[in-house]
């Protein structure tokens, strides 16, 4: 009976104030277990009373998609209650908006299309990108070092940058900044070579990333070099990198060169651990 009291005292604190969702108060799978053990009928006790069909619909929208699919297989009063159209729809708007927006456009859903298998659909989408998810690069920035070459006849400066020394915060793209001020390369120079390469930290590998010749330095432009070569991690297809390339200057003295890397089709530059699933490619696999 005490157990009875229970289920019914957790149903009404929810029917009173359905918006706020304490923790004690979420249906688990464990709830939702016992739930269907107090619908079957106890052998030493009477059989208790099903819950109405008004208490089962106020459980509904604080479940998760897959276990109402599995409370709607108990009896088939349940199966009415969870599989209800207004349930289900409520459950797409809420967890995925724009697909819902979509398919309800202009009235456009056909009639036989349920929420139930709509949502299924999104759900499954989801997951499937969920696990799809790039697996975390097997190097970091401490295992590199990124090297800078710019030279323009006799003239040339190298910029060696430490990976351990550089720092991102995590909604910055990657970028090595190189300093060049102390070696006279000026806006009107002609035929500049600039290379940039990485090396494991022990140089045991290294990979000329990008190396490309500016036919004149122009203090308010910078560019994009040649594709830089593929690999057969998520890049090689569906994405082709190309080096960025900035250079500073303070009055007509170039003072720095910064270097990126930019996925061609958007033109954005690319977060560290993407980089760095890409230069493992040729560094470590």
């Amino acid at each position: 009976m005490s157990t009875n009291v229970s289920f019914v005292s957790c149903l009404t604190a929810v029917k009173q104030n359905p918006l706020k969702r304490k923790r004690d108060d979420e249906i688990t799978d464990e709830k939702l277990i016992l739930m269907m053990d107090m619908h079957k009928e106890n052998e030493h006790t009477e059989p208790s009373p099903p819950p109405s069909w008004e208490l089962l619909c106020l459980v509904g929208p604080y479940m998760e998609p897959e276990t109402l699919a599995v409370a709607s297989c108990v009896s088939t009063t349940w199966s009415k209650c969870f599989s209800s159209e207004h349930l289900w729809k409520s459950l797409l708007t809420t967890r995925h908006s724009p697909f819902f927006k979509a398919v309800t456009k202009d009235e456009t859903k056909p009639a036989w299309l349920s929420y139930k298998r709509l949502t299924s659909a999104a759900e499954s989408a989801s997951k499937r990108r969920r696990n799809n998810k790039p697996a975390d690069p097997k190097i970091s920035l401490s295992d590199l070092v990124f090297i800078v070459h710019v030279s323009a006849g006799s003239m040339e400066a190298v910029v060696v940058k430490q990976g351990k020394d550089l720092v991102f915060s995590s909604n910055e793209r990657f970028q090595i900044e190189a300093d060049v001020s102390d070696s006279g390369f000026t806006a009107d120079m002609k035929d500049v070579r600039m290379s940039w390469s990485v090396a494991l930290s022990n140089y045991e590998r290294i990979f000329l990333i990008s190396e490309t010749v500016v036919k004149s330095l122009d203090t308010k432009i910078g560019w994009f070099t040649d594709e830089l070569p593929a690999t057969r991690n998520r890049y090689s297809d569906g994405s082709k990198l190309v080096g960025d390339v900035k250079p500073i200057f303070k009055e007509e003295v170039l003072d720095k060169v910064v270097f990126a890397m930019a996925d061609s089709y958007n033109w954005k530059s690319l977060f560290v651990d993407d980089v760095l699933r890409y230069l493992q490619c040729f560094l470590i696999d």
